[in-house]
């Protein structure tokens, strides 16, 4: 192959042809002239006519160049060339691409797709023979690796879509290792690796095989197209924290997961970020616990792929709670303290109440043991090392004879309040400490404490108490023990010590309790099989199982990883849920090795090969149609189109010609201003974080294709601006993101702004937070540095009968991603220049969130109110456009019953 910088030509012996152009040239220069017809009816005369002497005339020197371009261009096409060529030798080997289809590859699928399909096309223009391998669906299989046509495999890339699970590449060695030995299989051959760059088993090992039977060339993905996984996602006493790992650490990246409820209604959304050098973050998110129950998946914004969704099954519902009640009960069984912990404990919690025997079979997440419950089963110091929860309620016997499951030594003897020798009156509840379970419970006056049960004083008591009485003494103290917890209220779970039963707060205060127990082990079953009730595909959607999938047995579904026989997903067994994500706590994103044997790197994208053949010959062949056309016309062919035409035509025609050539052998550019002028566009601020960005252009675009279907607006291809840079005069609406960390604006921007709100334009500024508009709950960092410089007029929220909620639907709110909260806009008395248009909106929605939908339609983020919410956040975008291309003409439509009043009172 012979490169000429960024030009290659795989066939560089044709190029000899150019050596023929000069004879070409001269044979073009000569040309019989157009035949003369005389008519005339004597045939005498004609006989006495003089011969006239013919002399052969030129051809014009701009059809000779027209003709010479086109022969230029064939020789060029049949050497074929290239543009950016790979470093690497071409060889007329059968080729293997092999396109990693696991979860990791995901998100990434169309880019790794076509890169796939470029390698193809490029096989079948040089007549080698392909084999195409998906490592991830080849898992399980037992049939051979095979050399067929490039079209075939053209098909079977198009109908494939990546696996839920990640390739076993040792499962590859052995099917290459396999199909080697077959009749007819190519003893050498060249190959294509489209990696997701994550290392997986075997990878060494098949670079190995594969580099002793040719060239191997790696395509890794970009560093901000890395791999982002939800390893874990675990429940707190006050939400949940997840923890995301990715395989390239050199870019800082900002991450956000949601989690979503089983009807597809966001719940809660956490943000963070990796700095540069990080591989892995953790994100926390706050909730109260019947909020948390409701969760059925956690996944992460702006990624399709089975490893950016967690699910939850039955780990994060009701918890099952053992009550374990006493051997003989005495007294009425409805003043019991069990009857107390049980009502408190309904709603939130599957109770199971008997002796110990019986709530440990059902395998608890807790364990309730009322005073009279004797302590000295050795399975209760089991269960709790094991990670269960215990909670303990003091008593008479507890205060007369403590014992040693306590998470603090106890003074023997119980306080009593009211009595000769100790307090005058009952003591009410302290409120609760930042750092407590409890934390932002209302302490409410009913609940006071008669007697109850006092800890040592030590070094370790403040660390361990969760509520204390107004007089400073611990109420409830807890302890690590092992991986569970030891919680003890210090008083009876009845009203015989407290009044803390008959109030509202007690259901409250154990909500929080089980908050900490451990719900990984709450819903698995030791006996039985567990099916699969649903799957995940490899984008983390729901889909329906495949037949292949295999039942488990309760002890080897908790080690079960995600397989073609075990998917992930939500499987059953009997009324217990189970789920089997595709990423394991355990597991790390580690990048595919940089000294695989044999292998040559590449970038996906870095240094794309394109095939300029076909263009070339498309261009010879247009400029051959039309020099027949110039031929007939010149020759007096055609006569009516033809008649006139001179070398001034011809002229022009070759330099339209050559600015064609020309222009189709660049690239597309961006838009210029003539273009943004013509055609109605929204535009966006990019901002650099690269999944903002995204969802503000698939937001916009979304935006664009729904106001064309619906109203008379029909906007193009949404454009990113560059608001330090670029030119802004030309867009009716400017949606501009705003992050906590937005930097100020230059004075030269800041005065462009101002120009284009003076000059009619709109710009809708957008928090995201889902706050109540940045604007009552105090100052948004970003908001003020943005604005900081730009002279705005007062803002107030918009009116009930702003026309913005009329200029095309009626709307009462203006809901995004999350609820409307209050859209700011100019005072009503302010934007008399513009038509009474308010320039500047405000809000926190995350409007583009909502309107963000991919080329198929689907929507590319969750939104809080389902279906409905995403209906009426496109209302607003709709009236959005409407309301800043047509300003305030339906202000009166606004008005009317009062203008109809007045017409009354005339």
């Amino acid at each position: 192959m012979l490169t000429l910088g960024p030009l290659g030509f795989v066939a560089p012996w044709v190029l000899t042809g150019f050596v023929a152009l000069p004879l070409l040239w001269m044979l073009l220069r000569a040309s019989p002239p157009a035949p003369n017809t005389v008519v005339f009816a004597p045939l005498r005369l004609l006989q006495g006519l003089a011969k006239t002497p013919e002399t052969p005339d030129s051809t014009p020197w701009w059809l000779i160049v027209l003709r010479l371009v086109m022969a230029a261009l064939i020789i060029l096409a049949l050497a074929r060339p290239v543009l950016r060529p790979v470093d690497a030798e071409y060889s007329a080997e059968p080729l293997l691409v092999m396109v990693d289809d696991g979860w990791a590859a995901a998100a990434n699928w169309a880019q790794m797709r076509e890169a796939a399909r470029s390698q193809l096309e490029a096989a079948r223009a040089d007549g080698r023979s392909t084999a195409l391998v998906f490592p991830a669906a080849l898992s399980g299989r037992s049939e051979l690796i095979q050399f067929e046509p490039a079209a075939d495999n053209l098909a079977r890339l198009d109908a494939h879509a990546p696996s839920p699970w990640s390739p076993q590449y040792e499962d590859v060695a052995e099917h290459v290792r396999a199909s080697l030995d077959a009749p007819g299989f190519a003893n050498r051959f060249d190959t294509i690796w489209i990696s997701n760059g994550l290392s997986n088993p075997g990878d060494r090992e098949l670079a190995e095989v594969l580099s002793g039977r040719g060239v191997i060339r790696v395509f890794l993905p970009a560093p901000e197209n890395s791999a982002l996984g939800l390893i874990s996602v675990e429940a707190g006493a006050d939400g949940f924290t997840a923890q995301i790992s990715r395989s390239d650490e050199r870019l800082a990246r900002t991450v956000s997961v949601t989690a979503l409820s089983a009807d597809g209604r966001a719940i809660a959304r956490a943000e963070g970020q990796f700095a540069a050098g990080e591989r892995e973050t953790g994100l926390e998110a706050r909730l109260p616990l019947d909020l948390r129950n409701r969760i059925s998946r956690v996944q992460i914004d702006g990624l399709q792929s089975a490893g950016a969704v967690h699910l939850t099954g039955d780990r994060w519902r009701r918890p099952r709670v053992g009550l374990v009640t006493p051997a003989s009960s005495q007294g009425q069984p409805l003043l019991s303290d069990t009857h107390y912990a049980r009502e408190a404990l309904n709603g939130q919690a599957e109770v199971v109440s008997g002796d110990l025997e019986t709530v440990l079979q059902s395998e608890p997440v807790a364990l309730v043991l009322v005073d009279a419950v004797p302590t000295n089963d050795e399975r209760i110091p089991a269960f709790l090392e094991g990670g269960g929860l215990v909670i303990r309620f003091a008593g008479p016997r507890l205060a007369s004879s403590p014992d040693e499951l306590l998470p603090l030594p106890l003074r023997q003897g119980g306080r009593l309040f009211g009595s000769a020798l100790a307090w005058d009156e009952a003591q009410r509840l302290a409120p609760f400490p930042d750092d407590s379970p409890f934390a932002g419970l209302a302490v409410p006056d009913e609940a006071t404490v008669e007697r109850q049960v006092l800890a040592e004083p030590g070094p370790a008591l403040n660390a361990r108490v969760w509520a204390r009485l107004e007089d400073g003494t611990p109420l409830v103290t807890a302890d690590r023990r092992g991986d569970g917890w030891l919680v003890l209220y210090h008083v009876t779970a009845g009203p015989d010590w407290s009044s803390l039963p008959l109030s509202g707060i007690f259901p409250s205060l154990l909500e929080r309790t089980l908050g900490v127990a451990n719900t990984r082990s709450t819903t698995i079953p030791s006996n039985g099989a567990w099916r699969i009730e649903t799957a995940l595909n490899g984008s983390g959607a729901t889909t329906e199982p495949g037949a292949n999938t295999q039942t488990l047995s309760a002890q080897d579904f908790r080690t079960a990883t995600a397989s073609p026989e075990t998917p992930p997903g939500i499987w059953s067994l009997g009324t217990a849920t189970a789920a089997l994500n595709t990423l394991k706590p355990e597991q790390t994103l580690e990048p595919l090795p940089r000294n695989l044997a044999g292998a040559i790197y590449q970038t996906q994208g870095e240094f794309e090969e394109r095939r300029l053949a076909g263009p070339l010959l498309i261009v010879a062949m247009i400029l051959m149609a039309l020099d027949t056309l110039i031929a007939l016309l010149l020759a007096g062919r055609m006569p009516r189109l033809g008649r006139g035409l001179g070398q001034a035509s011809g002229v022009i025609a070759t330099i339209g010609l050559v600015g064609v050539i020309f222009s189709g052998a660049t690239e597309a550019q961006e838009l210029g201003p003539a273009e943004n002028a013509l055609e109605v566009r929204l535009a966006y601020v990019i901002t650099g974080d690269s999944r903002t960005d995204t969802l503000s252009r698939a937001g916009l675009a979304g935006l664009s294709r729904e106001s064309t279907r619906r109203s008379a607006v029909e906007p193009a291809e949404p454009v990113g601006i560059n608001i330090e840079q670029d030119a802004i005069v030309y867009f009716p609406v400017i949606y501009w993101p705003v992050s906590l960390d937005a930097p100020a604006l230059s004075p030269e921007a800041s005065a462009k702004v101002a120009a284009y709100l003076e000059a009619g334009g709109l710009i809708l500024f957008d928090t995201r937070d889902g706050q109540d508009a940045s604007l009552r709950q105090g100052p948004h960092p970003g908001l003020v540095r943005v604005l900081a410089d730009i002279d705005l007029p007062p803002l107030e929220p918009a009116p009930a009968d702003h026309v913005i909620g009329r200029s095309f639907y009626l709307l009462d709110e203006f809901p995004g991603r999350y609820p409307g909260g209050t859209l700011w806009v100019e005072a009503a008395d302010i934007g008399g220049s513009r038509d009474g248009v308010s320039g500047v909106v405000i809000g926190s929605a995350d409007w583009a969130a909502a309107w963000a939908v991919d080329d198929d339609g689907v929507p590319l983020a969750p939104v809080e109110g389902g279906p409905r919410q995403r209906e009426l956040a496109i209302r607003f975008g709709v009236n959005l456009a409407m309301y800043a291309l047509t300003g305030n003409y339906k202000a009166d439509q606004v008005h009317v019953p009062a203008i109809l009043e007045r017409l009354g009172e005339e």
